[in-house]
């Protein structure tokens, strides 16, 4: 495919990119298939210039979200569980600014990447560190992507078992032979590392990376790409990439099937994942890999589903299923909306749970409408997301996104802060009600382990421990990972 069309394709992707990008407890809430969704916060009720929240939800050790709120003036808000907003920090003077959404780092801090930053005087994109408990003078940036006409789109972070940060760029690299965008580490004390530069297609590689990165249970990370692939193909990869750089192409995809978000690693080892467009009716599709093999689950067709043209990534339940918000991304956002289910079994089936916005954006204003983030299994066993508009306060429509609530039933579990380790090694395990926990157990082995607060802990895995679930007892129930903790040796 030529380079003018995949820039085309590039600039409308990033079009609707830029479109997501673009106190009050809402006492209302539907139910379908007891499923129960509840908007429980409207953006713009604290700060009447704040506009729609967007990208990825970061979960602090203090059992609070983090987020970014888009176009223009960006700002980080600290919102509980419950919905109680705090302005944390804003962008002030810096100018017009498109960020991806926050990271949690190891060391508690938040990491982020904007794909512009002071209107681009100076730079192509930036990363940055936030420290919460510093509020407006917290914000650092750490790395300033050099500036060749247009940014490099960098994508959001992924944290390394390493403790360092991953990420990739879906474009630029100024002085090189590749527009196909980058891989890169960088350290939490702002050292940055070029670790490989994409050739697409023509050289049998990624090209034009998307979404976060995934750290996988064998320590690599995993991802995808909207062009490139085994020449003659060019619709996007499935690609595996070492902390050295060292990429291995898993899948190339035909023309027209360009995944956009991130894959996500099941229970069963396997990874899971949607592509933009392509499949049976060209809306897109849900793929499982497994190794070098790909299986589609699903084609959405958006009259049965409610559903098309999926641009978020899956969040794996603790039923060892997946659950995502889709959205009429290739309509702008304004199409159908609504949270879904996909089973992993040897038949898979789709379920659609609930609808936003059926006809139309202006019919979901307390709900909320434009899903904007991947949806956030919290430890409480309740998923979290948010929209970019809509929202009620004090019963006027203020338009301006909502932070909702899904719960399905799920009961607290934990969530490990690496999905591996070796022993001797420490890892964050975050949960509900660890105030008084009397045990860790790693498979069945008992570990050292020290409460940092009632959301958060850390444990050293024991020697001893092999591959299993991890368990934390606490005063009130035993809590369990949803994923096994890969021990290496």
């Amino acid at each position: 495919m030529g380079s003018i069309y995949r820039q085309t394709k590039q600039s409308s992707m990033a079009a609707i990119a830029l479109t997501m990008l673009t106190v009050l407890f809402s006492v209302t809430a539907r139910s379908t298939q007891a499923q129960t969704y509840t908007p429980l916060y409207a953006f713009g009720a604290i700060d009447s210039t704040q506009n729609g929240p967007i990208g990825q939800l970061a979960l602090g050790r203090d059992g609070n979200f983090y987020g970014i709120v888009n176009p223009g003036l960006a700002e980080i808000y600290k919102i509980t569980p419950e919905g109680g907003e705090t302005l944390l920090w804003s962008a002030g003077t810096e100018g017009s600014t498109v960020c991806s959404g926050l990271t949690l780092g190891a060391d508690g801090l938040l990491y982020g990447t904007c794909q512009e930053w002071d209107s681009y005087t100076s730079n192509a994109g930036i990363i940055f560190k936030f420290d919460p408990s510093k509020g407006q003078s917290g914000f650092t940036t750490l790395y300033t992507f050099p500036y060749c006409g247009g940014s490099w789109f960098p994508n959001p972070l992924t944290l390394g078992s390493d403790g360092n940060l991953y990420g990739t760029t879906g474009y630029g690299q100024c002085g090189g032979d590749s527009n196909y965008g980058t891989f890169f580490k960088i350290t939490p004390s702002g050292t940055f590392t070029m670790l490989h530069t994409f050739q697409g297609y023509a050289g049998n590689d990624a090209g034009d990376p998307s979404g976060a990165l995934t750290l996988a249970a064998n320590g690599n990370f995993y991802g995808t790409s909207q062009f490139g692939g085994n020449i003659g193909q060019n619709g996007g990869t499935l690609y595996e990439v070492t902390t050295k750089g060292k990429v291995t192409l898993l899948y190339s995809f035909t023309n027209s099937y360009e995944p956009f978000a991130g894959m996500t690693q099941g229970a069963d080892g396997k990874f899971y994942g949607t592509t933009w467009e392509g499949g049976t009716y060209g809306e897109g599709t849900i793929f499982q890999l497994s190794g070098k093999k790909i299986k589609i689950l699903h084609n959405f067709e958006q009259s049965p589903d409610n559903a098309a043209f999926p641009i978020f990534s899956l969040t794996l339940g603790t039923d060892g299923n997946f659950y995502s918000p889709s959205l009429d991304a290739a309509g702008g956002g304004y199409g159908p909306e609504s949270l879904f289910e996909i089973t992993t079994g040897k038949k898979s089936v789709y379920t659609d749970l609930f609808n936003l916005a059926p006809g139309g954006c202006s019919d979901a204003t307390q709900d909320g409408c434009m899903m904007s983030s991947p949806m956030f299994l919290h430890p409480n066993g309740i998923f979290y997301g948010t929209t970019e508009q809509g929202g009620v306060y004090q019963g006027e429509d203020i338009g301006r996104g909502v932070f909702y609530s899904f719960n399905t039933g799920f009961k607290p579990y934990i969530i490990l802060q690496y999905p591996q380790g070796t022993i001797g090694k420490t890892i964050g395990i975050f949960g509900v009600g660890l105030t008084g926990t009397t045990a860790v157990d790693f498979d069945g082995v008992a570990a050292n382990f020290t409460v940092v607060s009632d959301t958060y802990l850390t444990a050293t895995i024991p020697t001893g421990a092999t591959t299993g679930y991890v368990t934390v007892t606490t005063p009130s129930e035993t809590l369990k990972s949803a994923v096994k903790l890969t021990v290496k040796k």
